[in-house]
């Protein structure tokens, strides 16, 4: 029987040699979970990071060109011209760093992996305060008592 590895401590080796952040503040930013006995650890947290800013390009992405679901459609309508041109900026931001990414999945290597993981680590602290902030408006949008053009139309 093959003993069973500690990937925590394994983490740990790998962050003291590429000083990666604490895996529990990449859990909690990332939800990077358990970490499953792998040889490729780093490449586990770029894709958890990878599904993580994927769901808030989903998001920010409804914001900008919103399908025709009547929930996108009216939190979309809350925002300002300018507002939404902040909202392509994230997103753009963000989409090219999920695209970065996934191209280290494809073509892993460990040394790039860490750089990728510290960077957008890094960046993602500044994405998720305005990220939070738009979010904000979208909650407050379904609290405002303003006519919404849909409701109009739909109920009128």
């Amino acid at each position: 029987m093959t003993e069973e590895r500690d990937m925590v401590s394994e983490y740990g080796a790998l962050r003291q040699k590429h000083k990666l952040p604490l895996l529990h503040d990449l859990d909690k930013e990332f939800c990077v979970g358990k970490l499953e006995e792998t040889d490729f650890l780093l490449r586990v947290i770029v894709s958890k990071m990878s599904e993580r800013l994927e769901q808030v390009i989903k998001i920010l992405g409804d914001l900008i060109q919103p399908e025709s679901q009547l929930a996108n459609m009216y939190e979309a309508e809350s925002f300002t011209d300018e507002e939404k041109k902040h909202i392509f900026e994230l997103f753009k931001r963000i989409s090219a760093r999920h695209k970065e990414l996934v191209i280290n999945d494809f073509e892993h290597d460990e040394d790039s992996a860490a750089e990728l993981i510290k960077n957008t680590f890094n960046e993602w602290k500044d994405m998720k305060k305005d990220f939070l902030k738009i979010l904000e408006k979208t909650k407050e949008s379904w609290q405002n008592e303003k006519k919404s053009e849909l409701e109009l139309g739909y109920f009128g």
